[in-house]
């Protein structure tokens, strides 16, 4: 499977296209041709862009499963996603134990410090800046996600900055590597990620048993599935897998929320007047902009979904991001509304493979905006023009410049 994600201006829009506007007009062209479609650019790969399938298509787990990129890897050094039955549920049921652990280490209150600080730094860079305005990616919805991932591992807060870096150079190569049709190990997204990690867990292990600390690290290293613990290559494997994709979607859907409420000051207003309404506006912008536009499936036996046939072996493309945009399923489906109060949108996937840090993201992205919208009275952004990141999986932006005014 070779992606062709090359165009000029004149070739049709595709789901490729990092540009939101133009893979808007894909997903709506390719939804009018049915519900499971050829993906464009993409060989004898098929597009799955009704609501209607791509809840199907990532559910039925039995059908359809893996990731592109990881067919050649050995089950070692897959990461979870690319992971089948019944290999990922053991897996699974070990990480949901690690992700859940946030709780027990009570990491809202320092969620809660470190948005404090991070937002004393950007409004004394507003006050400064007046109407040059601040990037609230780089000053907000960057350093957060990996900074409560170091937390959740039990790793430094000062090596978090490393954290973006890593994942924004494993996520070029991971594209790269797709768009060539190769398989690439996690452990070759980042060999300097690869040796910070595998340090980490050879310092755990030479330590006394009876002196490891409860962190995500203890628990991977002790959690039993069926008599089984995992082994450190494989820990690796996950724990570059975590770091990567709670890094960039967490990032992405920051930065995507802001946006939408930066367009829509009515809805800002209203967030402001009752903040109930925050977890409302999380729901509805990973609705509207989801962080991780495609998840890529090989479909393990032959099939059918919502009716079509599909053959074993074939690349199937779970597009979230039309999925979410289907009028069959949602109401006036291209416009932000805070009258939705729905989790039925595709962004941390259906049934049993459901992002296992969904909880997670969800409880950094509210505290971030309960601070923001006690802090800021209102805002307008710079540039309207959405900043696209080049990686077409992925929706989310370079920068996003803001003028704000103190609440």
């Amino acid at each position: 499977m070779t992606a062709d994600t090359t165009r000029s201006d004149e070739d049709l829009p595709t789901p490729f296209d990092s540009d939101i506007d133009r893979r808007a007009a894909a997903y709506r062209r390719l939804r009018a041709e049915g519900p499971v479609v050829p993906m464009p650019g993409l060989e004898g790969a098929l597009a799955a862009v009704s609501y209607e399938a791509v809840y199907n298509g990532l559910a039925t787990v039995d059908d359809f499963g893996g990731s592109a990129g990881q067919d050649d890897v050995p089950d070692i050094d897959k990461n979870i996603a690319a992971m089948t039955e019944p290999r990922h549920g053991k897996v699974r049921r070990i990480m949901n134990s690690v992700v859940a652990f946030h709780k027990s280490q009570q990491i809202e209150p320092y969620l809660q410090d470190l948005v404090h600080r991070l937002m004393d730094e950007m409004m004394a860079e507003a006050a400064v800046n007046g109407e040059e305005g601040v990037d609230v990616v780089r000053r907000l919805a960057t350093p957060i996600p990996p900074a409560a991932m170091s937390r959740l591992f039990g790793f430094p807060e000062s090596d978090a900055k490393e954290y973006e870096k890593w994942s924004r150079l494993g996520g070029e190569r991971y594209e790269n590597a797709l768009a060539r049709g190769e398989s690439i190990k996690m452990a070759d997204l980042n060999p300097e990620q690869r040796s910070y990690i595998d340090q980490k867990i050879e310092e755990r292990l030479e330590l006394p048993r009876d002196e490891w600390p409860e962190d995500a690290i203890t628990r991977f290293l002790t959690t039993e599935v069926d008599g089984e613990t995992l082994d450190p290559r494989n820990i690796r494997a996950q724990i570059m897998f975590m770091i990567g994709a709670g890094s960039d979607t967490t990032k992405n859907v920051i930065g995507n929320l802001i946006y939408r409420l930066g367009l829509d000051q009515e809805a800002y207003a209203a967030l402001r007047e009752d903040p109930e309404l925050v977890d409302v506006a999380i729901e509805e912008s990973l609705r509207m902009d989801a962080p991780a536009q495609f998840m890529v499936r090989n479909c393990r036996q032959d099939t059918e979904l919502v009716g079509e046939p599909v053959e074993e072996g074939t690349k199937v493309l779970m597009c979230i991001g039309s999925g979410n945009h289907d009028a069959s399923k949602f109401e006036d489906p291209d416009t932000f509304r805070l009258d939705r109060a729905s989790r039925e949108h595709l962004s941390f996937g259906s049934g049993p493979h459901i992002c296992p840090g969904a909880t997670l993201a969800r409880l950094e992205v509210r505290t971030l905006m309960r601070e923001f919208t006690k802090r800021i009275a209102s805002f307008r952004i710079v540039d309207e023009h959405y900043d696209s990141l080049p990686l077409g999986m992925l929706q989310g932006q370079k920068s996003l410049r803001i003028v704000v005014e103190p609440a």
